[in-house]
């Protein structure tokens, strides 16, 4: 029994007539006849009645095998679909550009676990600064790129695809012994005066925070400024300076020296996945598919 007679069948039941079935199917009523018989041998079972010789009849177990019939030929035709997407998926590279958050958010293993199922796909990533990602995306130097939201505003809906992978809250980082740690949580005018290191412009936290303090009516006094985290903290430790973070992003490098704070209101920001519209290939839409599940 081949998939060829399942859909043999299933076109005989549609269409009621042995003639018309084998016009449809591109074959001589000989060759579907001759087909239905050894069908119905290895089944065992009579499908169709052939009484009426104007009118074929499909019996109690035709209608059975039909019903399994519609499911086997549906399930092959999605087998179809999902190998030829895998064949598609040739050899090459993707290029990714992504802020330097990849490992807090668990974001490299996703990559690592693509890598693994498709070991003929390489990946480059670069991991820039916000404005450096938009340029390259407009340049359509990049196959996709993992942006803040606050950056990826932007960027043209109608040129690119955003889609949220996960959602991080913006935290007030202070040295263990500084004054503002015993507050739960924390305002911007709790944070008038205090002086301020932060990560550098196009990082998404550098123009996020310059929001907050230009709704509060505050001017933020920059003391320092650096692409890197670890420098950061390293920066505040036993000082009177604070810095912003996201949770999770900061969440690896922080040690008992340092308190995170919320903000009132709290801030949250939503770490995306950016993508050109149009021209997808299926490489870069099946490694969409591992970043955003």
């Amino acid at each position: 029994m081949t998939i060829e007679d399942l859909h043999s069948f299933i076109v005989l039941y549609q269409r009621q007539s042995v003639s018309d079935a084998a016009v449809e199917l591109h074959i001589t009523q000989s060759a579907l006849s001759k087909r239905l018989r050894n069908l119905q041998a290895e089944v065992g079972s009579p499908l169709i009645s052939t009484r009426n010789k104007r009118h074929l009849t499909i019996t109690a177990s035709g209608e059975i095998f039909l019903r399994y019939a519609q499911t086997i030929t549906a399930q092959y035709a999605l087998l179809q679909r999902e190998l030829q997407d895998y064949r598609e998926l040739r050899r090459g590279t993707l290029h990714i550009g992504s802020v330097p958050v990849m490992a807090q958010y668990g974001l490299t293993a996703k990559l690592s676990h693509f890598m693994h199922d498709y070991p003929q796909i390489n990946l480059r990533l670069d991991e820039l600064e916000g404005a450096d990602l938009l340029a390259q995306l407009q340049d359509h130097r990049l196959d996709l790129a993992i942006l803040r939201d606050v950056q990826s505003r932007q960027l043209a809906p109608s040129q690119f695809h955003t889609q949220d992978l996960l959602t991080d809250e913006l935290r007030v980082i202070l040295p263990q012994d500084h004054p503002l740690a015993a507050h739960a949580a924390l305002t911007m005018a709790d944070l008038r005066g205090v002086d301020i290191v932060t990560l550098s412009p196009g990082s998404g936290i550098y123009e996020r925070m310059g929001t907050l303090y230009q709704q509060a009516g505050l001017t933020p006094n920059i003391r320092f400024s650096t692409p890197h985290i670890e420098t950061l903290l390293g920066m505040i430790a036993h000082t009177q300076w604070v810095t912003f973070l996201f949770a999770q992003a900061a969440a690896p490098f922080l040690s008992a020296d340092f308190v995170t704070r919320s903000l009132e209101p709290a801030q949250l920001s939503h770490l995306q996945v950016v993508a050109p519209r149009g021209g997808q290939t299926p490489t870069t839409a099946r490694l969409l598919q591992y970043l955003t599940r």
